[in-house]
């Protein structure tokens, strides 16, 4: 009753904003996005005669919040499986970014939560070793965990319950073997925040139309390939989204200094004939979205801005290590 999980955090490229159902964490829109190879969550799930639930990730207990937030994922496979048993969690991401928001790590968290549970309750004796139903159940930790857990490029199909809510695998590597510049970049501002203060745009309801009918292009533009058509609609999608949080009712603005820096870096070097272009989730993180061969030559760009960049290729679905 014990198992090991790695999944991969993901760049949202047609992002949702914005819940419909808190609880079970289902979203106005689709949403598409593609896995990071270079970025990972490893956790282990046991289930047992503890005296208590406990949780531990990166090395410390997590807040009252956070702590809840994974239970839900663990007391939805105590349903599906019967156990009684406390569980004993202990998780750790790849790298230690402190307030770095944008790059995602919550849904390889709920990814990995989910696909360890749900093998070391032996729901994959019951239900086969079933993605669809693991998307479901990370998906009540952070709603882009269910895409981490199919992984390379993934919709998460909104629906409007905890069945018809799920992600699929819409497109793989050998589709489009992007490669992805991610320049990382601290923020106070919590997703949370701004999911809850999206809804009191007055363009929030423009955003649904547009990031559904998005979504139906970019998936045709990843399946065959088109680099140029993906990136320039996750850039689009990358304005809308940050223009709807910031005429929500709090004004959030999440943007810094860098991250309008490296954008217009990226434009730059577009008008020199590069295949380059830029991707903004929910926090001031750059993500830069271009062909391998172009991957050396922009990471050196934007270090010469003074910023710090890591590489990335297109990465798996969640799997269970040991």
């Amino acid at each position: 009753m014990k198992a090991t999980a790695v999944a991969h955090p993901m760049q949202a490229l047609i992002k949702y904003h914005g819940l419909k159902d808190w609880t079970l964490r289902i979203p106005y829109h689709d949403s598409v996005s593609v896995n990071i190879d270079v970025l990972w969550t490893k956790t282990t799930v046991e289930f047992g005669d503890f005296d208590s639930d406990s949780i531990i990730i990166n090395g410390r207990k997590p807040d009252n919040h956070s702590f809840h937030r994974c239970l839900t994922v663990i007391n939805r496979v105590r349903e599906l499986s019967g156990l009684n048993e406390k569980v004993k969690v202990t998780s750790a991401n790849s790298l230690e970014l402190g307030s770095v928001k944008g790059l995602g790590f919550s849904s390889s968290a709920g990814a990995a939560l989910a696909a360890a549970a749900f093998r070391a309750a032996g729901l994959h004796r019951k239900f086969g070793w079933d993605l669809k139903l693991i998307s479901r159940i990370a998906r009540r930790l952070a709603g882009s965990a269910c895409r981490s857990v199919v992984g390379e490029y993934a919709r998460w199909y909104a629906g409007k319950d905890d069945a018809s809510s799920f992600a699929a695998k819409i497109g793989t590597k050998r589709d489009l073997g992007m490669a992805m510049i991610l320049v990382p970049l601290g923020s106070e501002i919590e997703t949370e925040e701004a999911h809850r203060d999206a809804t009191t745009s007055p363009f929030f309801r423009s955003r649904v139309r547009s990031a559904n009918k998005r979504t139906e292009t970019i998936q045709t533009a990843i399946q065959k390939g088109d680099l140029k058509k993906v990136g320039e609609l996750a850039e689009m999608d990358s304005l809308e989204l940050h223009g709807v949080t910031m005429t929500g009712r709090r004004g959030l603005i999440i943007y810094r200094p860098e991250s309008i820096l490296v954008m217009n870096e990226v434009r730059k070097m577009r008008e020199r004939g590069k295949e380059v272009y830029f991707s903004m989730q929910t926090g001031p993180s750059v993500f830069i979205n271009t062909y391998p061969d172009l991957e050396k030559e922009v990471s050196e760009a934007i270090q010469g801005l003074g910023l710090k960049t890591m590489t990335a290729r297109v990465g798996d679905e969640v799997r269970i290590v040991s």
